[in-house]
């Protein structure tokens, strides 16, 4: 089996059909489809079934995904460590983040770590589930993640890099009055808030569990991009982080603190052995630029 094999394959699985893979490959599609067909008579079984213009992975296909992918990474991981040597700064890291700490502090770090070092690429993935950052991570098909919460133990080592306060974000206008607010009181208004299952609901579901009230959304999104606007156009309230709720302030939103404290601390984390140079020096800025953690770090 051959790295340009599992390439191809690769390329098959995620682009759905042999034409558009090509396409994709710069390569022949004839020259393609044979060397797909050398990988499945190597391997003993199918791994894709034809449809029509299409094709899809079949059970053997699935299997391969993942260990396919890992065998590529070890293959960048390889050919980065060893033109670090010769070539400080080149090379390429994955990170994987829910949106929220993608946004803050994930930006502010790839942005200083860009003008230090220009030949180094980043490609920052968008989770569904707390789960996938620590699958990936643990895999090796990220680098690094973002996380809140109690960081994870075993091969994944991590380092607090600052905490979240959640607040309050309401229509114009709304709960006149009130200097502060609790989630019972926004249970009236509506809240606003993303899919089940990602870093921002959890948050939420945590928040009205303490409350006593019931995981009731008024407006369920899978655009984290869509919170504010939904909430301006008088949708309902949300809770977010208080780099967030700043710009929902500038454009008209009220912004109320909860009178029950609720912090986030996110943490980086990585594999205990086997990051690269690029990695290494990613990992000594977020240091450098997130200082020691807090006495008291709320842990949700």
């Amino acid at each position: 089996m051959e790295r340009r094999q599992l390439e191809y394959f690769l390329a098959v699985a995620e682009c759905g059909s042999f034409t558009r893979a090509a396409a994709a490959l710069t390569i022949a599609q004839p020259s393609l489809s044979h060397a797909i067909g050398l990988l499945e008579r190597e391997l003993g079984s199918v791994l894709f079934e034809r449809l029509g213009r299409g094709v899809r992975l079949t059970a053997a296909g699935q299997a391969l995904l993942a260990p396919a992918r890992r065998t590529l990474r070890s293959f960048q991981l390889a050919a980065t460590a060893v033109r670090s040597v010769s070539d400080v700064g080149f090379g390429r890291l994955t990170i994987i983040s829910n949106t929220l700490w993608a946004v803050e502090p994930l930006v502010q770090i790839i942005g200083e770590f860009r003008q230090a070092h220009p030949a180094v690429q980043f490609s920052v993935g968008d989770p569904v589930r707390r789960s996938e950052v620590l699958d990936q991570v643990r895999s090796g098909e990220a680098d690094f993640g973002l996380v809140d919460g109690t960081p994870p133990a075993g091969v994944l080592e991590s380092r607090w890099l600052l905490e979240h306060r959640l607040v309050a974000v309401l229509p114009p206008g709304s709960l006149p009055g009130l200097t502060s607010v609790s989630v019972s009181e926004l249970v009236p208004v509506g809240l606003i808030c993303t899919l089940r299952g990602t870093a921002l609901r959890e948050l939420l579901d945590v928040e009205l569990q303490v409350a006593g009230e019931a995981s009731e959304i008024a407006v369920e999104t899978a655009h984290l991009a869509s919170v504010i606007p939904l909430v301006l156009a008088g949708a309902g309230a949300a809770l977010l982080p208080e780099g967030l709720a700043e710009d929902a302030a500038r454009r008209g939103a009220r912004v109320l603190p909860l009178r029950r404290p609720t912090k986030a601390a996110v943490h980086l984390i990585w594999r205990s052995r086997g990051l690269s140079s690029p990695g290494e020096q990613f990992l000594a800025l977020a240091t450098t630029m997130f200082g020691d953690v807090p006495e008291a770090v709320t842990q949700l």
